[in-house]
């Protein structure tokens, strides 16, 4: 009885504490380093690899407040682009998108490589586009330095897609400052960092400590639907919490009653 009663503490007291952000979302969240080195990594390597060569390709680093406007905007599972695109700090942003299934295994590499294969229907030269390019040139624009990325799993699907009937996953990045100026080319051809104008060079991309540091961004969108609805973690402090409590106090209960010799303290 004593064991069978411990095991039932034991476990309610973990659903208790249960890490509920990761039933609000199984993907990685944008606070994880694996992922955020991902996505940087992949889009620097991309920059690195423009063919031509770029001369002023500035390296790219993370931006948290970025990353939260991405995530805001995923939230919605919709496969169409952020009419609200605001930053705290950057009076431009840009943004790439994706959506698939996650019946496959969803990798940031992949994701990306979608994007930056569309280099084949760009001809650098005259600029025309003979599909999709806009992801493509986001991504290797040469003034963009500031990248932030979130992925968002969909239960009742991505709207706006071939899939939406069934769970999804959207991938937004936004960028800092925004790309694709019309009838612009995304960066000067020429060797690598001879456009750099006495900054770093670093695998082929200009580095500046000041403009590379971290910049903090404690700020939410006013309009992020996490705000205003109650999701799988609401629903899951305002239920499972409260069972879990439940079963420590009957647990607690049925011990004093039946092994009058043991005390129970909650503190």
């Amino acid at each position: 009885m004593a064991n069978i009663l411990y095991v039932s503490l034991q476990l309610a007291l973990l659903l208790s504490s249960f890490p509920l952000s990761m039933m609000e979302n199984p993907l990685p969240d944008i606070t994880d380093q694996q992922f955020i080195e991902s996505c940087v990594n992949e889009h620097n390597n991309a920059r690195t690899n423009a063919n031509p060569s770029a001369s002023n390709m500035r390296y790219m680093t993370w931006d948290d407040g970025l990353a939260v406007l991405a995530r805001a905007w995923a939230r919605n599972c919709l496969f169409e682009h952020n009419p609200r695109r605001n930053h705290p700090v950057f009076p431009s942003v840009g943004e790439n998108i994706w959506a698939g299934t996650p019946g496959t295994r969803v990798q940031v590499k992949s994701m990306i490589k979608s994007w930056v294969n569309e280099v084949q229907h760009y001809n650098y030269y005259t600029l025309a586009c003979t599909n999709v390019c806009g992801h493509y040139t986001q991504v290797v624009w040469a003034t963009t330095y500031k990248v932030g990325c979130a992925v968002i799993f969909c239960p009742d699907g991505v709207r706006q897609t071939s899939f939406s009937h069934r769970p999804g996953a959207l991938f937004v990045c936004n960028y800092a400052t925004a790309g694709n100026y019309p009838r612009t080319p995304p960066y000067k051809d020429g060797p690598a960092c001879s456009g750099c104008g006495g900054e770093k060079c670093y695998n082929k991309l200009c580095q500046n400590s000041t403009r590379d540091a971290a910049i903090y961004n404690n700020w939410q969108p006013d309009w992020d639907p996490a705000l205003h609805e109650c999701g799988v973690f609401c629903k899951a402090v305002l239920i499972i919490r409260p069972m879990a409590l439940l079963s420590i106090f009957v647990s607690v209960y049925v011990i004093q009653r039946h092994c009058t010799n043991m005390f129970a303290y909650i503190n």
